[in-house]
């Protein structure tokens, strides 16, 4: 029988054509040849169109991935598919769609990583042109896999390809050899390694214009232990120093003890991926992944004798070689999922439906929960009760595609409000939309009991997700609504998610030349510090647009000091401006993250040369009434008295004091985000000033 290959496989040997023919040299989406960047650029920058449709080079970034564990490590960086190369799209402003139907992985050393003590530092152009309308993009929805064995690396799907010449390596204290795969997949489930996620700069659409423009300014990133916590990873941004750090600087022994002693007490029974080393979900995945399975592989430790594929989750009993045949099959999770389903069968009112093969606990009669929690359990429910009904009113106004798609038909494990698909759309913190548009029926717009979507996710967060604080959890563990959090956040110390929607630290987005990981320490990271949002602030300035062109810079570096830190200079009169601000974007403020303490001097320079001065004297204190009121310590956060601006030529300028006074700390909370951010907002530059 003749089989047709799929728009994928075609993509990957056209993609493995072109690299085999020396496609390197490339053409544009129009099929003229690129124009080379400007004399004197940077090898692995690239030629785009800037804002006035002008040529303009865009240097690369780089990766750099430092060792501090004692043992070797094996980073392996892919790229993503896209039916839309936005990138690409807002680097030549051209609408065509140029899809990425390849996954292109770059392996540093195959097969030999790093060792201990070294560090390699990959540069990277925003894209790499194969040929004709084939590109590689580096910078957008790249993937950094850190592994500590060299397994599961690798799959039959992955098709050798030449590395670009523009895509270069250095290294202290090893090798680095850089191999280039393309292949249809991504990395199998079961690696040994830890996934973080990055993109370099954005594209969007400029006011009044058609095209995408490319702002290559940030980089953004996040470690996914919102899905699953295997090794300790931190990463932080280059060529920006007042940002700490994301993840965690343990040493790996001291991580993995961590996650057996999770194990072994409020987490047990916790669900573990089918591998030789402890490596755990989530608290979305434990429901997400149950059922599913593993392709045929002799490593795998727990291995059904009925001849089917592993299944992807398993529990450390079976790890441990103590489960009976069946159990190897059917034995996904332990006690302290089973006291999330009981809380959830017991708690909350399911109607008619039978949900006894959930939880064996009756309604209401065997809920261990206090009258509060209850309630607040109820809510949720009947929050995503009335998104799925909105649902079902957008299939019935034929909104949605469908699955099969075309089809109009909805899915059918949601087309009822039924308790396992609430459970997974609620620890996802996710809306029903399944068969429709990734951004359609949005929590946002959903309503229960009068109550709004800002006012049932701030309580989903601080009082359930977090529960684990509370009296009555630690007075009765079976009430923890998501241990998972409490294994990130306290046991491991780290401000990263622990649920979709947590208020720690997911991903970042700022200002920066590139990323450095780093596995077990903190050498090789600019700020040594853990950042979070609490401890630090934005600056920033009222926004002139009607004066200053979206492609004009407001302003050009900036920099932060505490006092009493450097003998030298105690009261930081010296303040360095060592983070450049884009020259071709109309930024109007830059985030003062990571500092090693209050009071702080923040110096920063305008697109006029005037230098300003600001004396921050205390951290923001904690909101905890609404939002209008806060920070609680407003008055006393900046010393109007101590600020400044002054000209090029070194005099105080006219306008200082007006300035200065219209300092005005503020909190807020972006779009559906939970963290509540710290702003010190000024006036418009005083250029602009009336």
């Amino acid at each position: 029988m003749h089989n047709t290959p799929s728009p994928s496989h075609i993509a990957l040997l056209a993609a493995l054509a072109l690299a085999g023919c020396g496609g390197s040299g490339g053409s544009s989406p129009g099929g003229e040849t690129a124009p080379p960047p400007g004399a004197g650029a940077p090898k692995g920058s690239v030629v785009c169109k800037d804002y006035d449709m002008q040529d303009v080079t865009i240097a690369p970034k780089t990766i750099t991935i430092r060792n501090n564990a004692d043992e070797q490590i094996y980073p392996v960086l892919s790229t993503s598919t896209n039916a839309e190369n936005l990138w690409v799209q807002g680097c030549l402003r051209t609408t065509e769609a140029l899809p990425t139907d390849v996954v292109y992985k770059l392996y540093v050393n195959d097969g030999q990583g790093i060792p201990p003590g070294s560090e390699v530092t990959i540069t990277l152009p925003l894209y790499s042109e194969l040929g004709p309308r084939q590109y590689i993009t580096w910078w957008n929805g790249g993937r950094m896999l850190l592994a500590d064995r060299n397994k599961r690396l690798r799959n039959d799907e992955d098709k050798s390809i030449a590395t670009p010449a523009e895509v270069t390596c250095q290294a202290q204290g090893t090798a680095c050899a850089l191999t280039t795969y393309a292949s249809a997949v991504q990395f199998p489930e079961d690696a040994f390694a830890q996934l973080s996620e990055y993109t370099f700069g954005d594209s969007d659409i400029p006011a009044g214009q058609a095209a995408r423009l490319l702002k290559p300014a940030n980089v953004g990133y996040n470690i996914s232990y919102v899905d699953h916590v295997y090794m300790p990873v931190a990463i932080g941004p280059k060529d920006n120093p007042y940002i700490g750090y994301s993840g965690s600087v343990q040493k790996p022994a001291d991580f993995r003890k961590a996650l057996h002693s999770f194990l072994d007490g409020l987490g047990e029974g916790w669900p573990v991926y089918n591998m030789s080393e402890v490596r755990l979900p989530g608290g979305y995945n434990i429901f997400a992944q149950r059922g599913g399975y593993l392709i045929q592989d002799p490593d795998v430790p727990v291995q059904p004798p009925d001849g089917q594929n592993p299944p992807v989750l398993t529990v450390k009993k079976c790890l441990d070689k103590q489960c009976t045949p069946e159990e190897q099959r059917s034995l996904q999770w332990g006690q302290s999922v089973q006291n999330i389903q009981d809380l959830w069968g017991a708690c909350v009112d399911w109607g008619s439906e039978d949900i006894s093969q959930y939880t064996s606990k009756k309604y209401p009669q065997d809920c261990p929960a206090p009258q509060e929690m209850r309630d607040k359990l109820a809510l949720v429910k009947d929050f995503f009760a009335e998104n799925h009904k909105k649902y079902l009113a957008m299939y019935d106004a034929k909104q949605c595609a469908g699955e099969p798609k075309g089809s109009g038909k909805i899915p059918p494990h949601v087309a009822e409000f039924k308790y396992w698909e609430a459970i997974k759309h609620i620890y996802g913190w996710v809306p029903y939309n399944e068969g429709c548009g990734a951004g359609d029926n949005k929590l946002g717009a959903t309503t229960a009991h009068g109550r709004d979507h800002a006012y049932v996710q701030a309580m989903y967060i601080q009082d359930l997700q977090y529960n684990y604080g509370q009296a009555a959890v630690q007075a009765n563990p079976k009430l923890a609504f998501n241990p998972y959090v409490k294994l990130i956040h306290d046991d491991l110390g780290m401000s990263a998610y622990g649920f979709s929607v947590d208020d720690a630290v997911g991903f970042m987005s700022e200002l920066g030349n590139g990323l450095v990981f780093t596995v077990g320490g903190v050498q090789g990271l600019e700020n040594g510090s853990a950042f979070n949002y609490h401890d630090g602030f934005d600056v920033l300035l009222g926004n002139p647009a009607d004066r200053v062109p979206e492609n004009k810079p407001l302003l050009k570096k900036y920099g932060a000091c505490s006092l009493g830190q450097n003998a030298s200079d105690p009261d930081c009169n010296n303040v360095k401006q060592d983070v450049l601000m884009p020259d071709a974007n109309r930024i109007v403020g830059f985030r003062v993250g990571t500092l090693p303490s209050y009071p702080m001097k923040v110096r920063f320079t305008d697109a006029q040369d005037n230098v300003y001065t600001l004396l921050v004297k205390e951290k923001f204190a904690a909101c905890t009434g609404a939002l209008a009121n806060c920070p609680p310590n407003r008055a006393s956060i900046v010393d109007s008295s101590a600020c400044s601006v002054m000209t090029p030529r070194g005099d105080k300028h006219p306008k200082s004091d007006t300035w200065c006074v219209g300092a005005n700390p503020n909190q807020s909370r972006e779009n559906d985000e939970a963290a509540i951010k710290n702003h010190l907002s000024f006036p418009v530059p005083v250029q602009y000033l009336p």
